[in-house]
């Protein structure tokens, strides 16, 4: 009858520890599982007249999908950031406040702003492809605006954004941070450009 429990005893401990190493094997099979990710991307490019006429600032969602702002000196802004927490939200908006100190001693102005929100797709079984959204075509020339409309063309300043889904794919998405002209348009047409942003080349696209 001892004899019995012993080897009883003795198979429930060896199971018990097989057990273990199954687990243990399981745990570090889902630790070192590939997981799909997201190179995100939000880009204002501005005139150096608007720099002259007006204060910029940047609101955008963050990697957290939070509102951030910053404060815009210069007429090229970037943030960039990798995410494995899909689907995902980006916006972007460069808020333009005509400054009330500097008085418009020129006729005209050239102006322009352009918000982008871009992202590129790793998937995690391979396949990347990228896709973005943006307020306006980023090859066009600076507007001319007399000093008198300076005011009204800052009032419509549009905001951009998108939702990325789960399995990489985008929608266009108006991203609302409050005050800005609610505006977006399909960026598909300008694929190598978005790229480029991530410092990749034409391929990219392919």
């Amino acid at each position: 009858m001892k004899k019995n429990v012993q080897w009883m005893l003795a198979a429930i401990l060896c199971c018990g520890m097989t057990a273990g190493a199954l687990m243990a094997c399981g745990n570090n099979k889902d630790e070192n599982e590939a997981l799909d990710t997201m190179d995100a991307l939000c880009h204002v490019m501005v005139s150096e007249d608007v720099l002259k006429v007006a204060d910029v600032t940047v609101h955008y969602l963050d990697a957290k999908g939070q509102e951030a702002t910053e404060r815009m000196t210069t007429t090229e802004w970037k943030k960039q950031w990798t995410t494995t927490t899909l689907p995902a939200r980006l916006g972007v908006w460069a808020q333009l406040t005509p400054k009330a100190s500097v008085a418009l001693t020129e006729v005209s102005y050239q102006l322009k702003a352009i918000s982008t929100a871009g992202y590129l797709f790793h998937a995690a079984k391979g396949g990347d492809w990228a896709n973005g959204w943006t307020s306006a075509n980023p090859y066009a020339q600076p507007e001319n605006v007399a000093a008198t409309d300076v005011s009204s063309w800052c009032s419509k300043s549009a905001s951009t954004g998108c939702i990325v889904d789960a399995k990489g794919v985008g929608n266009p998405a108006i991203a609302d941070f409050g005050g800005n002209y609610k505006e977006t348009s399909p960026y598909n047409d300008f694929c190598i450009w978005v790229v480029s942003l991530f410092g990749l080349g034409p391929e990219a696209c392919e």
